[in-house]
């Protein structure tokens, strides 16, 4: 059985929100074992904050890398993926970039994005067309102000497919813009094949 996508719970677990969904979307409910979901609960929301809070600045690269190369190395029966982080001039959308390649091998893409100029944030890229990038947003939104010829938020009929598609020219900007790719230096993205 394949398990509808999950919205964050808190404003700070965008990143282990997108792994759980990320698997979803390439198992079934009954092929994922209960240590990969602990494992990503494990590892994410590892900053933090004023006061000695953990997890008030969300998920660190360093969490996502260990994440993926915990993924990589973890093996069950039915389960097994492959995953490469990738950083900085990689991550973009290109028709020979590793994210483009990625998903036309039934692979997905966990992004890093910028959703306001200093505020980062993770979501799920399922498909690519000429112009759209289609993701799954865990950050529930029924609508995005200001940015109608860019970003267009989606009915998901079943709970498994894109809530969101952004232009592909709007998003590989290196410019601090919401719903951008950004800067080189805070690029960076997990792309995750399953090989079982």
């Amino acid at each position: 059985m394949l398990t509808p996508f999950q919205y964050q719970v808190s404003e700070y677990d965008c990143v282990p929100t997108s792994l759980i969904n990320a698997i979803s979307f390439l198992f079934h409910r009954k092929e994922i074992p209960p240590m990969v979901i602990r494992h990503i609960y494990l590892y994410c929301l590892d900053t933090v904050g004023r006061n000695a809070r953990f997890g008030i600045g969300g998920t660190s690269k360093y969490a996502v890398r260990l994440v993926g190369n915990w993924l990589n190395s973890y093996r069950m029966k039915s389960f097994a993926v492959r995953t490469k982080f990738i950083d900085k001039e990689a991550v973009k959308i290109d028709k020979e970039g590793k994210i483009n390649q990625c998903l036309e091998e039934d692979g997905v893409a966990l992004c890093n994005i910028l959703l306001t100029k200093r505020e980062e944030h993770y979501l799920m890229i399922t498909d690519i067309d000429d112009q759209w990038i289609y993701c799954f947003d865990s950050y529930r939104r029924f609508s995005v102000r200001g940015m109608q010829k860019n970003v267009e938020v989606l009915e998901s009929q079943d709970g498994r497919g894109a809530n969101i598609r952004i232009r592909q020219d709007w998003f590989n900007q290196k410019l601090n813009e919401r719903f951008c790719l950004g800067p080189l230096d805070i690029r960076e993205s997990l792309l995750i094949w399953r090989i079982s």
